[in-house]
């Protein structure tokens, strides 16, 4: 019974749960962060520490969403003036719309460091066309093909001289490996809610890393509680490279009181014990 198990045990807790959250992994990723919050608490460390402490603090990216060229670059400037310096530019729909939107970006905010995420939307064709187009534009192309299609994704990123980050086609640590073996990207996207946890996340990421692939974490729309966790998890390995971890900064009524911070762009780390958090219901 899930009430008889120790969290302090925290694999063979884990996998006892497994069997009730197969299918769901963000029921199983949400049992994956209270078992480690309380580790952190019972070691009386934070827990990017326990797991590893490699830095304390990343640069997070935050979204900018679908638009013409005017909306994207209005958006870009005001997420600019909330003190972010890199921008994930939302794209997919039209490959060449993506590209003015993207040039018309880096021009009003040069200094600006801006990736692209395609979300699916291209063809090969498409997505080589878009990486030429914004090769000394963009620092990575996110997701440019379907995410089941493994060989139009290794085709791009073989061809392409801009970085080709997997997102969508990363659910765990099966699929991560997969994409090592094909060595269909340069790198992997990693998002608890999706993989189910930071047990499982940090599995990706030693499979990404024994590939010699960059690692980034994500996020869906989600609470600072869970971006807590997805901090620790980036700022505990060397081997993540970049962080978007943005979810929380325009949800409504968010329940956590978070620990760490954002300044200029970096989400900081705090010293309190476990995610460092309150939530209040």
């Amino acid at each position: 019974r899930a009430r008889d198990l120790n969290p302090l045990n925290t694999e063979y807790a884990l996998a006892e749960l497994a069997k009730l959250t197969a299918g769901t992994p963000s029921a199983q990723c949400a049992f994956d962060i209270a078992f480690h919050d309380l580790l952190g608490l019972a070691a009386g460390l934070p827990l990017h520490r326990l797991m590893g402490g490699y830095r304390y603090r990343i640069r997070t990216s935050v979204a900018v969403g679908l638009g013409n060229v005017a909306e994207t670059v209005e958006l870009a400037q005001m997420r600019a003036k909330q003190g972010f310096r890199i921008l994930k530019i939302k794209g997919g729909q039209d490959p060449e719309e993506d590209v003015r939107r993207v040039r018309a970006v880096c021009d009003a905010l040069p200094e600006l460091t801006i990736r692209l995420d395609a979300d699916q939307g291209y063809s090969v064709r498409q997505a080589l066309d878009v990486a030429r187009a914004l090769r000394d534009k963009i620092e990575m192309l996110e997701q440019p093909t379907p995410a089941r299609d493994l060989d139009a994704l290794r085709q791009v990123s073989v061809l392409s001289r801009v970085p080709i980050l997997a997102s969508q086609s990363v659910l765990g640590p099966e699929s991560a490996l997969e994409i090592v073996s094909q060595r269909a990207a340069g790198g992997i996207s990693i998002k608890l809610t999706t993989c189910g946890g930071l047990l499982q996340a940090r599995q990706i990421d030693a499979i990404a890393r024994a590939g010699r692939l960059a690692t980034m974490v994500g996020c869906l729309n989600e609470p600072a509680l869970l971006i807590a966790a997805g901090l620790a998890f980036a700022l505990s390995s060397a081997n993540v490279q970049y962080g978007d971890l943005d979810g929380h900064f325009d949800l409504v009524d968010d329940p956590t009181t978070a620990g760490f911070r954002f300044e200029e762009g970096w989400l900081i780390a705090s010293d309190v014990p476990g995610l460092g958090c309150r939530v209040e219901l």
